[in-house]
């Protein structure tokens, strides 16, 4: 929160107001405040995040004047930041009786019933506030409707319900930073560009409504318009550092990593270091091919967030694209150990074990991805073809057991049974699965011939298959 622009005088009148109120939290030494002195004494130790003080502010000024409704709820705010909402609610009823117009009743009201799970009350009482608010009061109102609609997960009725905040109030920042937010979840990015062109039109130094406008030709996919647009925030606003962010995601899109590279830069530095964008910066310099550059940057974003395991993960792709495999084995692994049921990093394991013909690590990681997700059919016919290539058809048929039990009694599962069969030996159990597969779906005997060849070719299969066919 900004600070007051106060003169001298201002400065000294300021001092002495809590000087005085200090003397009276202190000794409880009774003084009179007007209320406009309590407002700003309480308003001083907001912006100093002084919450304790201000509530007793708000305390001193009821036990003054019981009758404040501006007191009352200014307390019961205090109240409910603290969860403690019954007592909150009394105050509001009170407050009520001296001024039932006050909208910040009706808001605080709907936050409480938020908080206590009952958004359907929360609705209800803004639709009451809406009934008895001036016009230029309802945008707040509108703002907070949004909030109950995104809580129900219907992002069009609270996107609808910012654009009318927005038509009332284009200056509204709350409204503003919560349409940035709903857009994307709605995917409204057309009609944001026609409300914040028609807000700008209006309020042409409004920088939220720029960054908002920009973030919706990034939806468009429509780049230089939106880079035009994140210039204008930053040619108002220099230090809101989301803008840069952003600017540096569509330099990115459009392939420009120098200059995403320059922004992301920014970013960080203006954010004051809250915000770490070497993972990103990471990523530029991959697309640039400029490989030792990525891995540093992605090894100084893992030590900002040890639990970062997609920078392991890139480390590791860098070092396989150099060809250098060990070390992207080392990578995939950490990356691995961060997030174990990752089957992308389980799969890109096992594809580099393969070109290292490390067959037990292979089928240690397919093992690994079955169970990580047995539901899927195509992990358990790799881990179960796997086994065919290497000629361990025992295990072949533990695994094909396996499958059957976990995943389902899928035809593919019982032709290459009827093919293991055949590689132990057992002719006759062979030709039996095969012709209980044949009975399922025909048509996925084809992965004999990719799976098998020799063994789809033989007579006695040629000849089972071949009566299957005929019906």
């Amino acid at each position: 929160m900004m600070e007051p622009d106060f003169n001298d005088s201002e400065q000294t009148e300021m001092g002495e107001l809590i000087e005085l109120f200090e003397k009276y939290l202190q000794s409880n030494e009774q003084h009179f405040f007007d209320e406009d002195s309590l407002e700003r004494i309480l308003e001083y130790y907001e912006m100093r995040n002084l919450p304790e003080r201000a509530e007793a502010v708000a305390d001193y000024a009821i036990n003054q004047n019981p009758y404040s409704s501006d007191f009352l709820v200014r307390k019961a705010e205090f109240l409910v930041a603290r969860k403690k909402y019954k007592e909150a609610q009394e105050l509001l009823d009170k407050a009520f009786l001296f001024d039932s117009r006050e909208i910040d009743i009706y808001l605080l009201r709907s936050d409480i019933f938020l908080e206590t799970n009952q958004p359907d009350k929360a609705e209800a009482i803004l639709f009451e506030a809406l009934k008895i608010a001036d016009e230029e009061d309802k945008d707040a109102i509108y703002a907070e409707l949004s909030d109950i609609y995104e809580i129900q997960e219907n992002f069009d009725k609270a996107f609808d319900c910012l654009a009318k905040a927005l038509t009332i109030n284009p200056s509204s920042e709350d409204a503003l930073y919560k349409m940035s937010h709903i857009v994307d979840m709605t995917d409204k990015y057309a009609e944001s560009v026609t409300l914040h062109n028609a807000i700008i039109e209006k309020e042409p130094y409004a920088w939220l409504a720029w960054f908002n406008l920009g973030r919706a030709y990034m939806g468009l996919s429509l780049y230089e318009k939106a880079i035009e647009s994140f210039e204008f925030v930053m040619a108002i606003d220099e230090n809101f550092d989301l803008v840069y962010r952003d600017a540096a995601d569509v330099y990115f899109r459009m392939e420009q990593f120098d200059k995403a590279i320059s922004m992301f830069e920014l970013a960080h530095e203006k954010s004051g270091g809250y915000e770490d964008y070497s993972f990103r910066i990471g990523l530029c310099f991959e697309r640039l091919e400029n490989f030792k550059s990525a891995r540093f940057h992605f090894r100084k974003a893992a030590r900002q967030d040890p639990f970062l395991h997609e920078a392991y993960f890139r480390i590791g792709e860098t070092y396989r694209i150099e060809d250098r495999l060990e070390p992207a084995l080392v990578n995939y692994k950490k990356a691995l150990k961060l997030d174990d049921n990752n089957e992308d990093y389980i799969c890109t394991i096992i594809s580099i074990y393969k070109m290292l013909d490390r067959d037990e690590d292979v089928l240690h990681h397919l093992n690994l991805l079955v169970n990580a997700r047995p539901d899927i059919l195509s992990y358990w016919l790799d881990y179960i073809i796997y086994l065919f290539d290497i000629a361990e058809y025992e295990d072949a048929l533990h695994v094909i057991h396996e499958a059957i039990t976990r995943s389902g009694h899928f035809a593919e599962y019982f032709y290459l049974q009827s093919a293991a069969l055949f590689y132990a030996g057992k002719m006759r159990e062979s030709l039996s699965v095969l012709e209980h597969a044949l009975t399922i779906d025909y048509a996925r005997h084809t992965i004999l011939y990719e799976v098998c060849k020799d063994v789809a070719m033989r007579p006695e299969f040629q000849k089972i298959i071949g009566l299957y066919n005929a019906n």
